[in-house]
């Protein structure tokens, strides 16, 4: 199947979206065009050419840590006491798609929007905020590393993302 990556819109079809986790169904339904709206976050959907129901998407804003009160080491913050960073704030697949890979093609997804972002605006950092450990489970595997004051709280520099997803 061919997916088609999109800024979310009122011709998307969200009421049938489930990830299993009703936190991220319910901001897709209620909040992601609200959001758009406000300039407060940017969400991207996909969905097929013959079909706007949403089956996978990611919400990405502009966000900035404290090193110390984040508990960022000197490598993360580079000497910075406010670090600019891009917050990949929503991330989910629909369950029907589990376990087929989906989710990794996602994150290249917006790790390459945040990518393309930062190279016109700047920003150090690309944090995730996961929903459970299983979640923060598959960050880690592509490169995010945890923070240490957040528990739930992981990061990437993006030279490493720009390294990791073959921009240089």
């Amino acid at each position: 199947m061919t997916w088609i990556s999109t800024a979310i819109s009122v011709d998307h079809k969200l009421s049938e979206f489930d990830c299993g986790k009703p936190v991220l169904n319910e901001w897709l339904q209620r909040m992601a065009l609200p959001a758009e709206q406000r300039w407060t976050s940017r969400t991207y959907v996909w969905v097929t050419a013959d079909d706007p129901t949403v089956r996978a998407y990611y919400a990405i804003a502009p966000t900035q840590l404290e090193r110390d009160v984040d508990g960022l080491s000197q490598s993360l913050s580079s000497g910075l006491k406010i670090v600019p960073a891009f917050l990949l704030a929503k991330f989910a697949v629909d369950r029907r798609l589990h376990r087929q890979g989906l989710g990794e093609q996602l994150l290249v997804d917006a790790v390459t929007k945040i990518m393309g972002a930062a190279q016109t605006t700047g920003g150090r950092l690309i944090v995730v905020d996961a929903i459970d450990e299983s979640a923060a489970a598959f960050y880690a595997r592509f490169g995010f590393t945890r923070v240490r004051n957040t528990e739930s709280r992981l990061v990437m520099k993006m030279a490493t993302a720009m390294s990791a997803f073959g921009v240089h």
